[in-house]
């Protein structure tokens, strides 16, 4: 098996076209597809369906590239330890962040490593729980930040703090109590409430349903949404509430935008935890970026224009 062949696959498969592949490798689109061709026939099945806007992967072709890609990662990586712990560290690292983890502590974990190790590049990919859980399993992530993850045997979870939930709304717009607006918010007073929350595959959710149904309420949810900066525009304009940790909002709470409640009784939060991948080695590179990701989050946490309301960390 030409292993040149599996990488051009993965990358038309990442790219979902063969002309953006063929830009990215520097060659001519034809030669690319007559490469992916090839793999096809060594395979004997289709591995992508071609249409007008690209290309996506059949099904034997999502199988075939959740097998191949860890094994073309580990191949990369086998010389890696080899030579002097000596030696400085460098490689490339993709990590993978919750909207709410992206705002509090890309910016210092990028200067963190940039101090230990200039050699080491991050590359970040943000998303909800529940789609950066799919990246990892998928092999696109070496470290990520999960939401409510739970240890499996594709993934290891090291606990890393829990983050208190707040109902956010509209400055101004906040639920009151009689004509006071409350220190907190009872769970069971969501019902009837209009809320802009992402969907049920994310950890989010999953914490705000399972306390609505012990609390034998329903949710309102008017709108899912699974973007952040979607969420917040509709909570901004009044439209709807939402649930979200404090770091996801500190600079609309400061900027006077949104107003945050405490949710109590029970008090709710939710799990953070840094998860890798069993089926991909963790490089020094690796190691280096989750060695300097509590310090950053120390330090990140300690800037914050307001309290974070989060446990865990030493």
């Amino acid at each position: 098996m030409d292993l040149t062949r599996l990488e051009y696959f993965l990358l038309v498969a990442d790219h979902g076209s063969f002309s953006r592949a063929s830009s990215v490798i520097g060659i001519a689109q034809p030669a690319l597809g007559r490469q992916v061709q090839r793999l096809e026939s060594e395979c004997g099945v289709r591995l992508f369906y071609r249409h007008g806007r690209g290309v996506t992967l059949t099904p034997e072709g999502r199988l075939y590239a959740e097998r191949v890609r860890p094994l073309l990662q580990q191949l990369a990586q086998a010389s890696e330890g080899l030579g002097s712990a000596q030696q400085p560290v460098t490689g490339s690292i993709t990590l993978g962040l919750t909207p709410t983890m992206m705002v509090l502590l890309g910016l210092p974990l990028i200067q963190a490593v940039r101090d230990a190790a200039p050699g080491v590049k991050l590359n970040f990919l943000t998303g909800y729980s529940g789609y950066v859980h799919e990246w990892l399993s998928d092999g696109r992530l070496d470290i990520a930040i999960l939401h409510e993850a739970r240890r499996s045997q594709h993934i290891a979870v090291d606990p890393l703090l829990d983050a208190r939930l707040f109902l956010v709304s509209s400055a101004g717009r906040s639920p009151k109590t009689g004509r006071a607006r409350p220190r907190s918010f009872p769970v069971r007073s969501l019902a009837g409430l209009p809320l802009a929350l992402p969907s049920q595959t994310h950890g989010l959710r999953r914490v705000l349903d399972a306390a609505a149904a012990k609390q034998g309420i329903r949710l309102d949810v008017a709108y899912e949404l699974d973007t952040l900066s979607l969420m917040k525009e509709v909570t901004v304009a009044g439209i709807a509430h939402t649930v979200l940790a404090m770091p996801a909002v500190m600079r609309e709470v400061v900027a006077g935008q949104l107003e945050a409640i405490p949710l109590c009784t029970p008090d709710l939060s939710t799990r953070l935890s840094i998860a890798t991948s069993l089926n991909r080695p963790l490089t020094r590179a690796g190691r280096l970026v989750i060695d300097r990701l509590r310090p950053a989050l120390q330090q990140a946490i300690k800037a914050a224009p307001v309290a974070l309301h989060l446990r865990g960390l030493p």
